[in-house]
């Protein structure tokens, strides 16, 4: 395969202004690499075992996969000689190449194209510092074909579970539940990018209490989460955990047992409860989420 980073290899983005381009407006759509082969001023004849292992890379790769497509493209110096030499001498280097390609066994056919520039690039890039690098040289392009766009989904609630396989496409819901929310679940909520319990949090808490001292039977799980916009995930991460540990805190503070308390654990950004379409959304996901769970 290719090293990435090697000095025979052209970005897209340099090469092209792009990093993708197309061959053609209709379909198969291609991404293209472009690979480097230097020659010796005024030779056409391959030389160094770097050249060859350049080569050899492209050849790897065309043999290894039958979709890739390749051209080839020649060039020469303004001072290696007129410009009918010149033609003829990235004329010729391109050849060597296609002679070495299909020596290996790369079939003719995906060769698209191969042709030699002579010495035009040369004259309009006189000003380039490595002149005789720059031009002295043949250009391998290989043409990657795209993968099909992805098809159009309807996802009316926007949970990322097609309508024609959600069992609630009008709620957000959860994958593993078929896109139906978990209802179960006590919500107790933040303040965005804060860990700290406010007044609807102390309300929620309390209401848990009541229920645990009521019935010794019922124990809890704990779960801290945060929205992907309060932070990076190491951000997230440690938000969640913190809203987890205050719920568990507060809780055992009003004297619930330790032992009633399951699990207690912070779960970042790995599950919402909506789309996040609006402010009001975006906050409802700033919370723990207590679950109820009968001995």
């Amino acid at each position: 395969m290719i090293d990435h980073h090697s000095p025979f290899k052209i970005n897209c983005l340099s090469a092209c202004n792009n990093s993708k381009y197309y061959l053609n407006d209709s379909l198969p759509k291609y991404s293209v690499d472009t690979v480097v082969i230097p020659f010796e001023y005024k030779q056409s004849a391959l030389f160094q075992p770097f050249t060859f292992k350049a080569i050899d890379s492209v050849i790897g790769i065309l043999l290894e996969r039958d979709d890739v497509l390749l051209s080839i493209n020649g060039y020469a110096h303004v001072d290696e000689a007129g410009d009918s030499i010149c033609y003829y001498l990235s004329l010729n280097r391109a050849l060597v190449i296609k002679d070495y390609v299909l020596g290996r066994g790369v079939d003719s056919m995906r060769i698209t194209s191969l042709k030699g520039w002579g010495n035009v690039r040369s004259r309009n890039r006189k000003t380039n510092a490595d002149i005789l690098r720059y031009n002295c040289r043949a250009e391998i392009m290989l043409s990657y074909p795209l993968p099909p766009p992805p098809q159009a989904v309807n996802d009316r609630d926007e949970d990322g579970v097609a309508d024609e396989v959600d069992e609630c496409p009008d709620e957000y819901g959860e994958i593993l539940k078929y896109g139906c929310p978990d209802k179960s679940a006590i919500i107790v909520p933040f303040e965005p990018e804060q860990f700290s319990l406010f007044s609807v949090s102390y309300a929620v808490l309390d209401s848990v209490k009541a229920i645990l001292l009521r019935d010794p039977a019922v124990s809890i799980t704990i779960s801290g989460y945060a929205y992907k916009t309060e932070g990076v995930d190491a951000v997230c991460k440690k938000l969640a955990i913190e809203r987890a540990d205050i719920v568990r805190r507060y809780l055992l503070s009003r004297g619930i047992d330790a032992e009633r308390i399951l699990s207690s654990k912070g779960l970042g950004k790995s599950k919402s409860i909506n789309a996040g379409r609006n402010p009001l959304e975006i906050i409802r996901n700033a919370r723990a989420e207590i679950s109820l769970i009968r001995r």
